[in-house]
């Protein structure tokens, strides 16, 4: 259908020129206007010297003219490599280095590290260019981008995604929360990242619109452009969710009715947060994101439809999932045998750059094993208990940490909890549940193992319950079991 996803606002530009395609705070893009600016930067790039499949790196300045440089990319041919906003220039100069990019553009001045430049200097300078399509031939880019994890579980790996990848990820995405062209997204989440990035990207493909936002914490513009640009859908993290939850709820419930669907992705969902989300949009589609940079959005679930514990919902439209035991091998799962969950699809990336080996440890023959222990069940719904390091092998019964922490948590004293495995000589594994109390002086803990025997299966009670200071969590809110296991 298409080739790239600037092949797909060339495209809808011919069915609704006139419709807005994208906006931040300062500026506003039909997608007649938006082609015609990608164009023109397109041309500017060219001139200036950059080849067809040679990296360049873009600091996300989180606005439309990084938008307008990743089609851009896509219409010369060039690799997009998105660095995240003001990043430390020795994080900078380490991918430059990986992918061999020599040149850098964002509002950033990160001259010391190769060709550097700005941004706004290329959105003015490029408008003597004409932005007409005459001229250009659009190419299938096998290397479209290539996309850094942040480093937090080991150093930070380049992915790399081809153009086909990036529009099956679309389709799992607009299909996934069924986007129409009357689609209004507003994104406050970092495009340098892959859930904000796909989620823009997605919106352009499904000929929707995607206002762009740095954040929430200027409350007073998130409903200034949810009014102005009549907003009728949200991509948020569970973080900003709790966020908004907490310091905004009015004004989310003053626009419950008008918005279709709030997306969710990034971290784990907690479940207040989704009970909140569901008591203060009834009729909202409520979808919650499984997947990864390397894999897409490759499972999808409204949990205001259907909800239980460790479901992830429905494969998305490219994705198909199976379950292998540890030697790989294909396994009829169910919730009393679990094994590890494998994904296969369009929008599978090509591999980590400049690491063969690595890659062939993680994909093979298109199939990515993941170390997810999970199930299928009769309906073919996914569900995932947890990492299989952090899964609890309770004499030979799998529990999820999750199946613990998720009461624990609602205790009224209880501020965080997590769970993690510890060895034991008669039962192979047993929980044990480290919490951090509201207020140590005041925590009774001999009451909290009480509230525990009576919201617990037996089987599933901690072993012990160490109050603790600080419960380890990345900084898009993951929890690092590993940490507490290794203390």
């Amino acid at each position: 259908m298409y080739r790239s996803i600037a092949d797909a606002v060339i495209q809808n530009n011919r069915r609704f020129p006139g419709k807005i395609a994208a906006a931040d705070r300062e500026n506003r893009y039909t997608y007649e206007e938006l082609k015609r600016a990608a164009f023109q930067t397109a041309a500017w790039l060219k001139e200036a010297g950059l080849r067809p499949e040679e990296p360049i790196l873009a600091e996300c300045t989180q606005d439309t003219d990084f938008v307008i440089l990743d089609l851009a990319c896509g219409i010369l041919g060039a690799v997009f490599v998105p660095v995240e906003k003001k990043a430390a220039p020795e994080r900078v100069s380490q991918m430059a280095q990986t992918v061999g990019a020599g040149w850098i553009i964002g509002k950033t001045p990160y001259s010391s590290i190769g060709k550097f430049y700005d941004l706004s200097r290329i959105r003015e300078e490029s408008s003597r260019f004409s932005g007409e399509e005459t001229g250009w031939e659009l190419r299938e880019r096998p290397a479209a981008e290539i996309l850094f994890t942040t480093g937090t579980t080991g150093q930070p790996k380049g992915i790399v995604i081809s153009d086909a990848a990036n529009l099956a990820v679309s389709e799992n995405i607009s299909g996934g929360v069924r986007m129409t062209p009357d689609t209004v997204e507003l994104i406050p989440l970092p495009l340098s990242h892959s859930h904000g990035l796909r989620s823009c990207r997605a919106d352009l493909f499904a000929g929707g619109a995607a206002i762009l936002m740095d954040g929430v914490m200027n409350i007073g513009l998130f409903f200034k452009l949810m009014e102005e640009y009549q907003v009728n859908a949200l991509d948020i993290s569970p973080t900003i969710a709790k966020l908004l939850l907490k310091i905004a709820r009015k004004g989310l419930a003053h626009h419950a009715a008008s918005l279709d669907y709030i997306e969710i992705g990034t971290a784990v969902l907690e479940d207040d947060t989704k009970e909140q989300l569901k008591t203060l949009f009834p009729r909202t589609r409520l979808y919650n994101f499984y997947g990864s940079t390397e894999a897409g959005r490759s499972c999808v679930l409204d949990f205001n439809e259907f909800d239980d514990t460790g479901c992830i919902g429905y494969p998305s439209r490219n994705a198909s999932f199976f379950v292998v035991d540890d030697e790989g091998r294909k396994i009829e799962s169910s919730k009393e045998n679990p094994g590890l969950l494998a994904v296969s699809g369009r929008m599978m990336m090509n591999g980590y750059f400049g690491s063969e080996e690595l890659t062939k440890a993680t994909l093979k023959d298109g199939v990515l094993y993941t170390s997810d222990l999970g199930y299928i069940d009769e309906a073919g719904r996914i569900y995932v208990l947890g990492r299989k390091d952090d899964v609890i092998n309770y004499k030979g019964i799998k529990i999820a940490p999750e199946e613990i922490e998720q009461p624990a948590s609602k205790y009224p004293g209880v501020k965080d909890c997590c769970c993690v495995p510890v060895e034991d000589a008669v039962c192979g594994q047993v929980p044990k549940l480290y919490v951090l109390p509201a207020s140590a002086d005041q925590f009774d803990k001999k009451a909290f193992l009480e509230y525990l025997k009576k919201n617990l299966e037996p089987g599933r009670m901690p072993a012990s319950v160490e109050l603790i200071d600080q419960i380890p969590r990345s900084s898009n809110g993951k929890l690092q079991r590993k940490k507490l296991r290794e203390r």
